[in-house]
């Protein structure tokens, strides 16, 4: 009799705390609707830590709920707990109906950790898949603009152009970055806290270089850049950067060994450089100081027709036009030159002055007409766009 007491008493301390488990299970199950719900109005609330207790049992009993991933997610990053962050919100991908909220967090995440490739790679993912997220470009923009990468800034805000809600913040942000650029002596500091936070990362190796570049602290740019040129043998921005600190220098030695390397290269890589109007200009530089003065002009005509409206390429072109005596085209380029940049000086003024912060249906005309003339259409073409819009008595454009 005791023997069997003790079996039953046995076989219910075994099955107990699987009904139990059972039961909860199904109770955390069936109530999940009800948990995400209160979980959600939790967190819009800013009460992150609320949130996670909530879905504490059904994150328990179902680890893969996606939807209670993303809340929990959202709430590490609401604590400032990034990396939690990070490691929830990297398990969706682009067939998660919530990818634009996940992807876009994560992003912010990687950077809030100095993770800037990361960023930049999700960043880049996120626009792919809603190339109307003007919060995304935003984002994007000051990556770039942090790391002085000027023309992958301006091709990301050109693009926008055609898919984001908001055509003036972009216009703005492309007018100004044009006339007021980025600083070494402030941006260095960023950039120092960044790689002391997550070190090696080969753009933060590059804008370090360039920044101790332009504040005459040789060594430490050339430390800095042969670190990302052998991280990275075949990235554009760092080959030109480097190509022109020692071109600038004087190092020729350097210049040809990079010449070489470039050679050495894959072959997308090199037509990458022949199609670059920044790699022909400095090739035409070069020419120049080795006395090849047909060969630089060849190389500067070049780039002035991927880019017609650059003022440094058609004044060069100007100039040896001038010194191998064909006297006509170069005053014919001199004029252009001329044209070219008094409209840049107009939209300096615009920009320095505070205009563009309360833009009319006359300063849209006339920033349009400057940017036709320095054959920047797609940017002319959307100055017209906000003219029709003023004209039309819409809202004013806002920049934020």
């Amino acid at each position: 009799m005791k023997k069997r007491l003790l079996i039953t008493l046995a076989v219910l301390f075994i099955l107990l705390p699987v009904c139990i488990y059972f039961l909860v299970g199904w109770n955390v199950r069936s109530n999940a609707r009800v948990t995400l719900s209160r979980a959600q109005r939790l967190l819009a609330e800013g009460k992150p830590d609320a949130t996670l207790n909530e879905l504490a049992w059904l994150r328990w009993f179902e680890p893969d709920q996606r939807r209670a991933l993303l809340l929990a997610g959202e709430s590490y990053f609401v604590k400032r707990d990034y990396p939690a962050a990070i490691e929830a919100l990297s398990q969706f991908d682009e067939t998660f109906p919530d990818y634009r909220r996940s992807s876009f967090a994560l992003a912010r995440s990687y950077e809030n950790t100095a993770k800037l490739a990361d960023a930049e790679r999700v960043l880049k993912a996120h626009l792919a898949a809603f190339p109307d997220s003007q919060e995304a470009v935003t984002q994007l923009q000051w990556i770039y603009f942090n790391q002085f990468r000027l023309r992958e800034l301006e091709d990301l805000l050109e693009r926008s152009l055609d898919t984001c809600p908001n055509q003036f913040l972009l216009l703005y942000h492309l007018l100004n970055t044009e006339h007021k650029n980025p600083i070494a002596q402030e941006s260095i500091k960023l950039l120092n806290r960044i790689n002391e936070k997550e070190p090696g990362q080969p753009s933060i190796m590059r804008a370090l270089g360039y920044c101790h570049w332009k504040l005459g602290e040789i060594d430490q740019a050339t430390a800095y850049l042969e670190a990302a040129r052998q991280a990275e043998p075949e990235n554009m921005e760092t080959m030109l950067v480097a190509f022109e600190f020692y071109l600038e220098l004087g190092e020729l030695d350097a210049v040809q060994q990079l010449l070489t390397a470039s050679e050495s290269r894959s072959e997308d890589f090199q037509k990458q450089l022949q199609q670059d109007d920044r790699w022909l200009w400095l090739l035409s530089r070069l020419e120049q100081q080795q006395g090849n003065t047909s060969a630089a002009l060849e190389s500067i005509q070049k780039a002035s027709r991927l880019r017609p409206g650059e003022i440094k390429y058609l004044q060069e072109e100007a100039m040896l036009l001038q010194a191998l005596g064909k006297k006509t085209e170069a005053t014919e380029k001199f004029q252009r030159v001329k044209q070219l940049a008094a409209s840049d000086r107009e939209l300096y003024k615009f920009v320095s002055s505070g205009a563009l912060e309360s833009p009319d249906v006359q300063l849209a005309q006339q920033i349009s007409k400057h940017l036709e003339i320095l054959d920047k259409q797609k940017q002319a073409a959307a100055w017209r766009n906000l003219v029709q819009q003023f004209q039309s008595r819409q809202p004013m454009p806002a920049r934020w």
